[in-house]
């Protein structure tokens, strides 16, 4: 993996956990609560979009051997780990792919659960786009996507931290994150600029 294809995600790893709301079993009990019949969760395909090092996508292809699990994710340095979780319990029923959301290919089987966990509240809105586009595209026809988003009121205080720190980050010495810091400035349109 080249420094070029390092993602911020890369350099500050973000913490991975099992979800247990995310899983196939908790979905298709919502889903049948609705009267959506799912397919069997103990055969089914997952893709998780965002899915760090697979922590999340592994536990579940631990319980479930007769189903697919595929996890994509930008940060190279997440997958490899994820993957050497892989080979380390000897699945073969998951795969991580380091791949850009933008570049997914919705070609090929549908999958019965899409997860997007943590990462729609935290792309510009293209991303969101193609995230509810790669839903559209790749769900079963009986399929539930499960994407979560934060929102106000109580995603305010985390709101409110993130624009601070992205605030008191403007002015670093390291041009790289000053550069990126701008950037996110920019998009979200908010905020006070600092002086330099």
């Amino acid at each position: 993996m080249s420094d070029q294809s390092l993602t911020a995600y890369d350099e500050v790893p973000y913490p991975s956990l099992a979800h247990v709301q995310t899983h196939p079993d908790r979905l298709a009990t919502i889903a049948a609560l609705f009267g959506l019949q799912t397919a069997p969760v103990e055969k089914c395909r997952v893709l998780e979009l965002g899915c760090g090092d697979g922590t999340n996508l592994i536990s579940m292809a631990y319980g479930l051997p007769n189903s697919e699990f595929v996890g994509i994710d930008a940060a190279g340095r997440a997958i490899a780990e994820g993957n050497e979780m892989i080979r380390d319990l000897s699945l073969d029923n998951v795969r991580l792919q380091q791949l850009d959301l933008m570049e997914f290919d919705a070609g090929g089987e549908p999958f019965d659960y899409i997860i997007a966990h943590g990462v729609y509240s935290w792309v510009p809105d293209p991303v969101r786009d193609r995230i509810l586009a790669i839903c559209s595209e790749s769900l079963s026809p009986n399929g539930v996507a499960y994407v979560s988003y934060n929102s106000y009121p109580g995603g305010h205080i985390r709101d409110m931290v993130r624009e601070m720190m992205l605030f008191h980050v403007q002015c670093a010495p390291d041009a790289k994150h000053e550069k990126r810091n701008r950037s996110v400035s920019a998009r979200s349109g908010k905020g006070a600029q600092a002086r330099c």
